[in-house]
């Protein structure tokens, strides 16, 4: 079974940065240990304030369960990033399959 790469982009508000890093943290640590999940979240290098949710799944079923999984806690963070810190609410979702 090949792996998944699911990628969650966006741009923050720069005046939001550090409350969007603070709830960022949080919502990593949560789904590392409430969760089976491969998570991290990256930035950009290059672009300041502009950063990717990381998701490595093992398999098909897998991405599939990631909405079913998705409890409270996860769901009131995820809401808050956007509906708070993330300029224009505006995200990009990428779905790439191993080779």
């Amino acid at each position: 079974m090949n792996k998944i790469l699911f990628q969650i982009n966006y741009d923050v508000i720069p005046s939001k940065r550090d409350e969007y890093l603070q709830t960022a943290k949080e919502l990593e640590e949560y789904i590392k240990n409430h969760t089976q999940h491969n998570y991290m979240i990256v930035e950009d290098k290059n672009r300041q304030n502009s950063f990717t949710e990381v998701y490595i799944l093992k398999d098909e079923a897998e991405f599939d369960g990631l909405e079913d999984e998705m409890d409270d806690q996860i769901y009131n963070l995820t809401t808050k990033i956007l509906s708070e810190y993330v300029v224009d609410g505006k995200t990009k979702y990428s779905t790439f399959y191993q080779i």
